[in-house]
């Protein structure tokens, strides 16, 4: 099931619902749970303005000549952002072919803020690789990293295609196709995979197309495609 080049996604699947990852003639080749959820987004935004208002307080308390209180703000900023992110529930997702589990995508930091890991294990819980995002990325350019084991395929990363495309997705991209922004995967420094969440020119859409004779690993990249979608309804 790891063996194709183009794997098709159906995102906004209702949470508890099993989704589907599909071939080119439209045949499953794994499923999995849903898991998309606008909570993480909300957290992240609530974050942002919890931090800017107290460094903003904590700044201008400074400038008051009261390092005390401005320590205190930026303490309590601190924590609250702590908290908050402490309320965002931990992602667990197994991928399955018919009944059989063969990948599993397991959140490994307890928080969300400043950044989250997720770890890609095999069902005999060998790591694949661990995939890591910063909280404030969706702010401007989604960007994440890909770190695999020690010896083993490198390193990786995938990035929104420019500040453009992502700032205009963030304003469009739900209410029009066109207004989406694509996810390029890089391998080693040379292209891996693309995201496809722009219609192309067949209008097509929803895809992980991998480059062919990349070094990255497939279930690495379709794990990533996973989270991408179910992760940003």
């Amino acid at each position: 099931m790891f063996s194709a080049t183009r794997y098709y996604f159906h995102p906004g699947v209702r949470a508890g619902e099993t989704a589907s990852i599909a071939d080119r003639s439209g045949k499953p080749l794994l499923t999995y749970r849903s898991f998309a959820s606008v909570v993480g987004i909300v957290a992240t935004l609530v974050i942002a303005i919890v931090v800017l208002t107290g460094l903003s307080s904590a700044l201008f308390l400074n400038a008051e000549d009261r390092p005390g209180a401005a320590i205190a703000a930026a303490m309590l900023t601190f924590v609250f952002a702590i908290i908050i992110a402490a309320l965002v529930p931990r992602t667990r997702v197994t991928l399955y072919s018919g009944s059989d589990p063969v990948l599993r995508i397991v959140q490994s930091s307890r928080f969300s803020f400043p950044s989250t890991t997720w770890t890609i294990r095999t069902p005999d819980g060998d790591t694949l690789a661990a995939v890591r995002k910063g909280a404030f990325s969706r702010l401007t350019t989604n960007r994440w990293t890909i770190t695999g084991p020690a010896d083993q395929r490198g390193r990786a990363y995938a990035t929104e295609e420019s500040f453009s495309r992502a700032l205009i997705r963030k304003l469009l991209g739900k209410f029009r196709r066109k207004f989406e922004a694509n996810i390029r995967l890089v391998h080693d420094g040379v292209p891996g995979a693309v995201i496809v969440r722009r219609p192309d020119e067949k209008g097509e859409v929803d895809y992980l197309e991998l480059t062919a004779g990349s070094g990255l690993d497939p279930r690495v990249a379709v794990a990533l495609a996973t989270l991408i979608f179910g992760l940003e309804p």
